[in-house]
């Protein structure tokens, strides 16, 4: 069976008091992963204007309470790592530093703090700068971890609306042999696909969101773009997918250049549209499954739905019953979004 992007259609009727009680009809849709099945929301489209907030005052509050993550604080107050893991304590690359997490996730867990500067604003991030903060992360899960195989995972929360708590640019990393329930539904969901069709999925769905051409972005190298049909977030999704990659210590320095070039467009057409914060994370596979799994990475714009009440963009659909709810059609984003790609 190929991959299949279904939906519902679903219309609601009522008198509008905008319209002087008219009878008005609004539509939305129930979507089904094309990979797992689970349904999603495209629906409530009463989305305000996106005005990011002040990012200097932002800032300049921040550091009130001091930055451990600042030049002058770095070396003096973040942890070392034990010298039988890293025996120069922490690890550079560029501006980039790795650390470890003095609240870890797992056995292995790190930070990796990406730039000198305090406030980077999403224009601001150089190919340079995501370049040697992604490949000094993976440098560090190829460094402490040789145990048996599991899932090294990259993370980025930037700025508050997205659960960050440290405005200065940081990934969380950690390694671990549970790798999050969407993760091991995934993995699980393309191998139940691998054995039924003979195919990998991933492959079969960069095919067919080429040919559908409503989602799909581009290429910046090997790694194809695309929003996603069932987004996770209430602004939609970007997925980038790194071909005949199963795992992260698969991806080459050119891999990384390419995603990090593919993320700088992605960024600028975020700040455009006024959005300022992000959730992204890398979804990498088991070792030698690259005939049925390729790492992706997922970027999800997040805000604030009512900023005078610091309203959060999570709410019960998402929280208590695990269903995305999206506000725009991911087909109006994509088409915002690909010039960026041209």
């Amino acid at each position: 069976m190929a991959v299949e992007f279904r939906n519902v259609q679903k219309v609601s009727r009522f008198l509008d008091p905008r319209q002087d009680f008219a009878e008005t009809k609004t539509a939305s849709e129930i979507r089904f992963d094309p990979l797992t099945g689970r349904t999603g929301r495209v629906a409530h489209f009463a989305l305000p204007p996106l005005t990011p907030p002040d990012l200097e005052e932002m800032a300049r509050l921040s550091l009130e309470r001091g930055c451990p993550f600042c030049p002058d604080l770095l070396e003096k107050v973040t942890p070392m790592f034990p010298s039988d893991l890293i025996p120069e304590g922490r690890l550079h690359r560029g501006e980039a530093t790795v650390i470890p997490n003095l609240s870890p996730y797992d056995e292995h867990s790190a930070l990796t703090v990406m730039s000198r500067q305090h406030l980077v604003r999403l224009p601001d991030f150089t190919l340079a700068l995501l370049t040697d903060a992604f490949s000094l992360s993976l440098e560090y899960f190829h460094r402490v971890y040789q145990g048996p195989p599991s899932f090294p995972l990259i993370n980025w929360n930037y700025f508050p609306p997205s659960g960050g708590s440290q405005l200065h640019p940081h990934l969380q990393l950690f390694a671990t042999d549970t790798p999050g329930n969407l993760l091991l539904a995934e993995i699980q969901a393309s191998e139940r696909y691998y054995r039924e069709e003979g195919r990998n999925f991933w492959e079969e769905l960069v095919v067919a969101e080429k040919a559908e051409g409503k989602r799909y972005l581009g290429q910046t190298g090997e790694v194809s773009w695309m929003v996603s049909y069932v987004p996770i977030g209430i602004l939609g999704d970007v997925v980038a997918v790194f071909p005949q990659r199963s795992t992260l210590a698969e991806l080459t320095p050119g891999d990384l250049e390419a995603f990090s070039d593919g993320l700088t467009r992605v960024f600028r057409y975020f700040h455009d549209q006024g959005m300022y914060s992000f959730n992204l994370a890398f979804y990498p596979g088991r070792p030698g499954e690259a005939d049925r799994f390729w790492v992706h990475a997922r970027t999800v714009p997040r805000f604030s739905v009512q900023p005078v009440l610091h309203a959060s963009d999570v709410n019960t659909l998402q929280y208590l019953y695990d269903e995305p709810v999206t506000m725009i059609w991911p087909e109006a984003m994509a088409a915002g979004l690909k010039p960026y790609f041209a």
